[in-house]
């Protein structure tokens, strides 16, 4: 949906910012015509607003706050739970936990393993999965007038738009800002996740949850990958036949 330029405006003086298109394109290391685009049209991007926050050393949480769509975001700021945790880890980094947990020597060899980044190519379905009650697509889908067709496309193409990925927090009950982080418009400290909270997550898990979450992610990795090899095999038989 994105913000009101003239809230944009408004902010940019309360916090004396640069107000000119220029000037704020350089700040972001923007194509200037991308921004003027935005200003032009009445609605600028969440992501330009956090861009901003993050060069003039504001919090992009306190930020979006102060817009009206958003306002109230960083008071519903919580800690995340185990469960969104495990949501942002892949599948190597499960099972480089489970090899640690085997032997001392294979451990020893893996401690330098650093976790994947967030979000990773699956972050924003299994964030969903995760903090799900139990009929969180039905519901996100209804209040942001959405078909569960368009909102599976959605979660398949690994996205949400910020005020969806919001309304899926209120929704489950977790963090306003966990949408947010899963999305990448949000880094996990800018949204008080806690330093290697991650790792530390580890600690509060036994093997058997570990094994659990390690394959469903790799079923799930199974269901993509012969998508993708029937995907080509159609493709090489089409080429085949016109040749």
């Amino acid at each position: 949906m994105a913000l009101s330029a003239q809230e944009f405006n408004g902010w940019l003086l309360a916090h004396h910012l640069p107000n000119g298109t220029s000037d704020l394109a350089k700040l972001l290391g923007l194509n200037r015509a991308t921004l003027n685009k935005q200003r032009l049209r009445g609605r600028v991007s969440e992501a330009t607003v956090v861009g901003i926050a993050r060069a003039a050393k504001i919090n992009p949480v306190t930020a979006l706050s102060e817009f009206e769509q958003y306002h109230g975001l960083a008071d519903g700021i919580q800690a995340p739970t185990d469960a969104e945790l495990l949501s942002q880890m892949t599948y190597v980094d499960i099972t480089v936990e489970l090899l640690k947990r085997s032997r001392a020597d294979i451990a020893r060899r893996l401690a330098d393993y650093e976790l994947s980044a967030v979000p990773h190519e699956d972050s924003v379905r299994e964030w969903i999965d995760a903090v799900d009650p139990g009929d969180l697509r039905r519901q996100l889908a209804a209040s942001a007038g959405l078909q569960l067709s368009n909102l599976s496309a959605l979660l398949t193409d690994n996205r949400l738009p910020p005020e969806i990925a919001v309304t899926a927090a209120k929704l489950a009950g977790t963090s306003t800002v966990s949408g947010l982080v899963v999305t990448g418009l949000i880094k996990p400290e800018e949204a008080g996740w806690p330093l290697y909270c991650r790792e530390n997550s580890f600690t509060r898990m036994d093997d058997l949850a570990l094994i659990d979450a390690a394959e469903a992610k790799l079923k799930h990795l199974r269901r993509k990958t012969k998508k993708k090899v029937d995907a080509d095999a159609t493709l090489q038989h089409y080429w085949e036949t016109l040749g």
